[in-house]
């Protein structure tokens, strides 16, 4: 009898300091969540939330034996980061970690220990790369709805999504989780027993780029074509009339919200017809005739390739800029499997005479995909960087050489070079252009600010965030920027957002710039003032 009453006494004890932790945990002041209404299992009470399943994990998830705990209740303690939201909609699933996964060639070269390196050959350091991707595929777990069901909206991991949250952003964080491990198909998933409670990640306003005179944005615009898809054909883009008009709709909303003055775009269509088409919506948009298209050089379809699917383009605003002689390209056997770089002076409006133009360069290396259909040293070697680097690695010398050449010309040349070059920050290709003398301006920027994020990003890929597009500039013109920013309006939202109508619920369609793409745009600042002696 003593016994029992000893325990019975212990137990009251646990609860009494329960309720005491739970009250405390509730009171006002601690950080703003978005508590989900309902969670995978509607019929579960409330005081299911009080009592932990055993297999409770607070630190990094990279260790954690999932096979062990297969079918069992486990708890994931602490802030997860929402790193991939892919198949939200699709499949009910979000993929969650402890921290944003960056692509490791983001932050370590394959070549030097030292990420300044400049190096871009060798292999020295690819073991670094491998070990960091092996942390990063075993770093977070898959929560899914626990349904059999596909395109349910809203989703069942967030049933507020439409309504009180129009987005859930890959950043946005969830405070603990607690499910049963299960296999859905070759993957262990976590699905929740309880309420979701999140902090949702606000969409980012346009970024500050000092006082600059010009903007210049980089802007891959995910196959914008004219041509509708009708599967036969070829075309990459809108597979109706209806989602044409919706793509062109979130494309023209984020580029009149870049307010830039002249636009590199990507993934074009290659005619002249869909530089054309998209400079009337603009303008259209606006009520005045003030973008303008720089076409194409005569010649281009015969230029190493110049007749890929796609292409490069550049549009302005003429009441801002004025082109200085006519659109050029870079001939060179480097860009067969690639885009045509185009190349055009732009003068601003509002500079003096003795403000020279300066020369932009629009670029679009070839991807990493396709590696076996290349040759032995373009195949996919392991070391991070995918296939075709010795190729990209080709088409950035080419720039380099190219603008080598402008700079004979003139002892302080004004260039600026932008694009999708398809390789990371710490890649070959990358620091073939540092190691010819060009300022890669995002890593200048970043030393100058030391609050922002040392790795920043434009593109998501699997889970994994990393930066594929670019800007450098010559000496001259680097020491008149006044910013760069990558605005990121796409990368970081659900795909359920874009212009598809397949799977995509109709309610959430939005005409604005989110997810207008699958590339984040760079907007580039620059100063007309008088050239350093």
């Amino acid at each position: 009898m003593i016994y029992q009453n000893k325990f019975w006494f212990l137990g009251f004890a646990i609860v009494l300091l329960t309720f005491v932790l739970q009250s405390s945990c509730s009171q006002p002041g601690g950080p703003k969540t978005a508590e989900s209404k309902s969670g995978p299992d509607d019929s579960q009470d409330d005081s299911s939330d009080l009592v932990d399943p055993p297999g409770s994990i607070q630190g990094e998830l990279d260790t954690v034996d999932w096979n062990s705990m297969l079918g069992q209740e486990v708890t994931l303690g602490g802030d997860l980061v929402v790193v991939d939201t892919f198949n939200l909609i699709r499949r009910g699933q979000i993929r969650v970690a402890r921290n944003r996964l960056m692509i490791p060639t983001s932050e370590f070269d394959p070549n030097d220990a030292d990420a300044e390196g400049v190096k871009y050959e060798g292999g020295e350091n690819v073991a670094k790369i491998s070990e960091a991707q092996k942390i990063n595929d075993s770093a977070s777990i898959i929560l899914d709805d626990g349904l059999d069901q596909e395109n349910l909206f809203p989703p069942r991991l967030f049933p507020g999504l439409g309504d009180a949250h129009p987005t859930v952003r890959i950043g946005s964080t969830i405070q603990g989780v607690s499910g049963k491990l299960v296999k859905s198909g070759n993957k262990i998933v976590l699905v929740p027993n309880g309420r979701l409670q999140w902090n949702p990640v606000d969409r980012p306003k346009r970024p500050d780029l000092g006082n600059p005179d010009i903007v210049v944005a980089s802007f891959n615009v995910l196959n914008y074509f004219t041509t509708i898809d009708n599967k036969k054909n070829g075309a990459r883009g809108a597979d109706s009339l209806s989602e044409f008009s919706r793509q062109e709709a979130k494309l023209v909303s984020a580029i009149t919200q870049m307010k830039a003055d002249v636009i590199g775009l990507m993934e074009l269509e290659n005619n002249l017809k869909s530089e054309q088409r998209l400079v009337e919506a603009l303008n259209e948009e606006l009520g005045k005739e003030v973008f303008q298209g720089c076409g194409l050089p005569t010649g281009f379809r015969s230029a190493a390739g110049g007749d890929n699917a796609i292409r490069v383009g550049i549009i302005f605003r003429n009441d801002r800029v004025s082109p200085v002689g006519e659109i050029a390209m870079i001939r060179d056997d480097a860009f067969d499997v690639a885009r045509t770089p185009l190349v055009q002076k732009f003068k601003a409006k509002s500079s003096g005479p003795n403000i020279p133009p300066f020369t932009l360069i629009v670029n679009h290396f070839k991807s990493k995909g396709g590696s076996s259909r290349v040759n032995k040293v373009n195949k996919n070697k392991g070391d991070g960087q995918g296939a075709y680097n010795s190729k990209r690695v080709a088409q950035s010398l080419a720039i380099c050489s190219y603008i080598e050449s402008v700079s004979l010309d003139n002892e302080n040349p004004r260039v600026l070079m932008i694009g999708d070059l398809n390789a990371y920050e710490q890649e070959d290709p990358i620091d073939a252009i540092r190691a010819k003398g060009l300022v890669d301006l995002r890593k200048r920027f970043e030393s100058k600010s030391p609050t922002d994020p040392k790795t920043d990003y434009s593109f998501v890929y699997y889970g994994q965030s990393g930066s594929l597009d670019h800007a450098f500039a010559t000496q001259s013109l680097a020491d008149q920027i006044t910013g760069i920013a990558t605005w990121h309006i796409n990368a970081d939202e659900p795909r359920f957002l874009d212009y598809n109508e397949e799977y995509n619920p109709e309610s959430v369609y939005q005409p604005n710039p989110f997810r207008s793409s699958d590339h984040d745009p760079v907007l580039i600042g620059i100063r007309n003032s008088p050239l350093k002696n």
